[in-house]
């Protein structure tokens, strides 16, 4: 069971606007950075809430001694090693915040991002509210460059699905999300699995919910040596369930929003991971829902799959 040890600074409050979560495994060494940039944030209604994912270096007293000095409430929950998604969830069962956003334990958010993300919240008419998730905005590369291109508006009202047919979705962005939508989609439990896609609960989300997407900068992003982004290959690799119930929702649920392309692609992709799952071609044949499409992608899947275990074996001799 997780274990709650708040130590906040001064009196947390039981509710307010924002939660940021900071999920951290092993990142005593660079978790002050986030810590200092939520520190220079321009208004104080949050709470920071850290999960850790089992940490065995000196993570605890770090954030004891940042709760102790911050000019914020700081709650740290530690658990057993479970990944990701198992922080993601842990969070969002004890978030106090209204609005929801994720700062992974590399990276900084701005210091005026709270602020921008409420006026455009706030923007929204009241009676329609409920019809949306949450806002989104840009992220910025360590260099000081945007990530991926902007959107062709500064405000475009959409879902996580629909906004893909409508402008590049390249880079990276962030959401804050409502916390009451995100306790309605939390990640799926696999037995084995600790690395699912970030994008799946939002994409199952859309079926519901808009976003405001804006052009708002939000977060600088790092990738550290040891992150996810930087060891993609071995995490997919390693946890291949979780991507291929990603490519069978992508070509099950999500594909009239998809094109012929990019839906053999996805098929593809399908085939790959459900081989890397040990997912014969009998119970793929089952599964999907464009027989033709899958036929046509399955020669091509096959032989990436064959390809990544001839990439495995070098990986494991090295």
């Amino acid at each position: 069971m997780p274990e709650d040890h708040s130590a906040p600074a001064g009196s947390a409050p039981r509710d307010c606007s924002f939660t940021i979560f900071i999920p951290t495994y092993n990142r005593a060494h660079i978790l002050p950075q986030a810590l200092e940039s939520v520190e220079r944030l321009t208004t104080r209604d949050f709470e920071v809430l850290i999960v850790d994912d089992g940490s065995t270096d000196r993570t605890r007293e770090l954030v004891q001694t940042w709760s102790a000095n911050a000019s914020f409430p700081i709650r740290y929950i530690w658990q057993e090693n479970q990944g990701m998604h198992a922080s993601h969830n842990t969070a969002i069962a004890n978030a106090r915040g209204r609005l929801f956003m994720r700062l992974d334990s590399d990276d900084m958010i701005l210091p005026e991002a709270l602020e921008r993300i409420k006026t455009h919240w706030d923007a929204i008419p009241d009676d329609r509210k409920p019809e949306f998730a949450g806002v989104a905005g840009m992220c910025l590369n360590e260099d000081g460059s945007v990530s991926g291109d902007r959107y062709p508006e500064d405000v475009i009202d959409s879902d996580y699905l629909e906004i893909f047919t409508r402008c590049r979705m390249n880079g990276e962005r962030r959401e804050c999300l409502r916390t009451e939508v995100l306790r309605e989609f939390p990640f799926p439990r696999i037995d084995g699995e600790r690395r699912l896609r970030s994008t799946l609960i939002l994409r199952r989300m859309a079926h519901r919910y808009k976003i405001r997407f804006t052009n708002e900068l939000l977060q600088i992003n790092r990738h550290a040596a040891g992150g996810i982004t930087a060891n993609r290959f071995k995490y997919r690799m390693l946890y291949p369930k979780g991507q291929r119930l990603f490519y069978l929702e992508e070509i099950t649920l999500n594909d009239r929003y998809t094109r012929l392309r990019r839906l053999l692609r996805q098929h593809r992709q399908y085939v790959r991971y459900s081989l890397h799952s040990g997912i014969g071609v009998g119970r793929q044949a089952a599964e999907v829902k464009h027989r033709l499409v899958w036929l046509g992608a399955l020669p091509a899947g096959a032989l990436h799959w064959l390809r990544d275990r001839t990439r495995l074996r070098w990986w494991n001799r090295i």
